[in-house]
């Protein structure tokens, strides 16, 4: 392991380019769309639960996100490979505290887990068209309150986690 450690350090610099875009595709790829679109379907449909045309928006929204949220999901694997491999290629000391393993703390115990439960409400047994198409309007229902909650729980986090890693990596305060 020590010769494959040694033959790719070389490569340190790219391994760490292709994780900075990562986290950028990983932070920002879903905010426009849940910030000016998404967001706004939904509180939509919750103030009028009887309007069936922002009922059909939020779904339409809500399904297409999904979707989107694909390029998100590809992203985050690539994010925590780099991540490992960084910490192995610079022979990063887990057991000091400082910059880089708050860092990791904070994915191995908030990104990680919210990240589970995003790909289950996104791409498996919440997928909302799957769910649509199955024809059961209860379980479509009851996911699109699932994902609701998800998001007013994750958001918050995101809008403070995000930016205190950027600062984290950047200023590596201690």
């Amino acid at each position: 392991m020590e010769e494959l450690r040694l033959a790719i350090t070389p490569y340190y610099l790219y391994v760490k380019a292709v994780h900075v875009l990562a986290a950028m595709v990983w932070a920002f790829s879903t905010a426009v769309a849940w910030a000016f679109y998404l967001r706004p379907a939904f509180k939509a449909a919750l103030r009028d639960p009887d309007d069936t045309v922002a009922i059909e928006r939020r779904n339409f929204l809500m399904e297409r996100f999904d979707r989107g949220a694909a390029v998100e999901h590809v992203a985050f694997p690539v994010l925590v490979v780099t991540a490992l491999l960084l910490l192995w290629m610079g022979r990063v000391d887990l057991t000091q505290w400082n910059a880089i393993t708050a860092k990791l703390w904070i994915g191995v115990l908030v990104i990680i887990p919210m990240e589970c439960v995003d790909y289950y409400l996104s791409h498996f047994g919440g997928n909302k068209a799957s769910i649509r198409r199955s024809g059961d309007a209860e379980r479509y229902e009851r996911f699109m309150a699932y994902h609701w909650r998800f998001f007013q729980v994750t958001e918050p986090l995101v809008v403070v986690i995000v930016p205190l890693m950027v600062f984290l990596a950047v200023a590596r305060p201690f």
